[in-house]
């Protein structure tokens, strides 16, 4: 049976980097009718959400009545952070092309780079990304995940903020917080028109064509809005599988014989690597025949945990400009790639042998696959015993490529759950998506589970910024 952790005030962290203590307060104030009211209000969100077509692969997209609040300034902040670092992964593009020691970081790609290192003619390079990230107790931004492949979220949040601006919230009565400083909110169609621009700046003329490349009938979240909405905006569009695509005459052709100007991916890169069915698909992407975003460096090692070791640790340093420097100094926690008999720095900057590291830090580390999606994997070691550390370290060296990273503690807020309506705690973190290097909007993401996915027991909190 799941725990449901019910809102206990003095449990409540969620001043961290945030400022929102009135609606704190007033959560922790709620009288038992006040309860009731709140649970209805929640109730026609949810409906109002699921009317609208909202959902999460077919399950009602969870949408919380109660925003995070940020202050216009911690919000310019955060947009400009995200805006930096989308400069930072061309940097990485570019080290990775050049430098033989920066792909050793990426073993998993080492049969592909043929195609990786065919950089399209953009600036840049990632065209769409969200930065996974949550405040860590000394207030500072932490980036825990680039997501520059193919990020859930990029229309669906968008509307999912109109939505909730709309609706009666007894939460924020009084309150003068807003959405619409989020382009995203203000223009759903922000991603779309980010697509279009991005295949005429690489080739100088307008789509006349679009694909919604999926793979193995995963990962269709989303699909159907984006089709519609190219087709709206006068781009002939549909949904094929990666596997009917195949070269002909210079251009990428689906299995009727359509030519398609631009792809835009949903599916899972992993399925990709090494797979003869899609070998025409990534060899069109190499040679220019069409417009793949994000491009193939973006879908593989930028958006790879491996990119977090590379940017957070000391001996690569010399590669990055004194003001990258800084910025990841600042915002990347400690990560490592996983390897036996490796020599390293700790948390602290001593010197230690990786693996002995590992093993004796397990409270405050975290082992996660470097290119899994929603969690997988994922072990927190203060979670387990030491026995069971131990093995999953094992393990790891003898599987595929893993990073141990520095465990922040997410901050914990009280929200009114989209299912149940009850006011429960939960763990919470900020995303921030950008596209075409330019600030898009936010996600807060916050769990019943220490590990944050939507798909599990997590949910969204609609992002409101106030002027203070």
């Amino acid at each position: 049976m799941s725990t449901v952790n019910l809102y206990d005030p003095a449990q409540d962290t969620d001043d961290l980097g945030l400022d929102h203590t009135i609606l704190k307060d007033r959560l922790a104030r709620l009288t038992a009718d006040e309860r009731r009211e709140v649970a209805a209000a929640q109730a026609r969100l949810s409906q109002s959400v699921w009317d609208a077509g909202l959902n999460f692969e077919g399950k009602p997209y969870p949408v919380s009545l109660r925003p995070l609040p940020i202050a216009q300034k911690l919000s310019d902040s955060l947009a400009d952070t995200a805006e930096r670092f989308v400069k930072v992964f061309d940097t990485v593009a570019r080290l990775y092309c050049s430098e033989p020691h920066v792909r050793d970081l990426f073993p998993a790609y080492r049969n592909m780079e043929r195609y990786t290192v065919a950089l399209p003619n953009m600036t840049p390079l990632v065209r769409i990304c969200r930065l996974d990230g949550l405040f860590a107790p000394d207030g500072r931004y932490q980036v825990l995940e680039t997501n520059t492949d193919c990020p859930g979220g990029v229309i669906q949040n968008g509307l999912a903020g109109q939505i909730w601006a709309k609706a009666d919230n007894p939460l924020i009565e009084g309150l003068d917080l807003s959405a619409d400083s989020q382009p995203f909110v203000r223009d759903p169609d922000s991603f779309l028109k980010e697509l279009l621009a991005a295949h005429l700046e690489r080739t100088g003329n307008a789509a006349q064509s679009a694909a919604v490349v999926t793979f193995k009938g995963r990962f269709t979240n989303e699909v159907e809005r984006m089709v519609s909405g190219l087709n709206r905006l006068g781009v002939e569009a549909w949904t094929v599988d990666a596997a009917e695509l195949k070269r002909s005459n210079g251009r990428l052709v689906d299995a009727r014989g359509r030519a398609i100007d631009l792809a835009y991916n949903k599916l899972d890169l992993r399925d990709l690597i090494d797979d003869p069915q899609v070998e025409d698909y990534l060899q069109a992407t190499a040679d220019g025949e069409v417009t793949f975003l994000n491009p193939l460096i973006c879908q593989w090692p930028l958006a790879d945990k491996a990119i977090l070791a590379l940017l957070s640790d000391p001996q690569y340093g010399h590669l990055f400009s004194a003001q990258e420097r800084e910025l990841c100094a600042k915002h990347i926690p400690w990560t490592r790639l996983l390897r036996s008999e490796t020599l390293s720095t700790g948390i602290n900057g001593e010197t230690t042998d990786l693996l002995s590291y590992a093993i004796r830090n397990r409270k405050t580390l975290i082992l996660k696959p470097t290119n899994a999606t929603r969690g997988e994997g994922v072990l927190i070691g203060h979670t387990v015993d030491q026995n069971a550390w131990e093995a999953a370290l094992a393990l790891a060296l003898r599987g595929g490529p893993h990073v141990i990273q520095q465990y922040i503690q997410a901050a914990q807020i009280a929200a009114p759950h989209p299912i149940s309506g009850e006011i429960q705690q939960m763990c919470s973190g900020v995303d921030v998506y950008v596209y075409g290097g330019r600030f898009a909007g936010f996600q807060a993401r916050a769990s019943l589970d220490p590990i944050m996915n939507v798909g599990k027991r997590g949910i969204l909190l609609p992002v409101a910024t106030y002027q203070e």
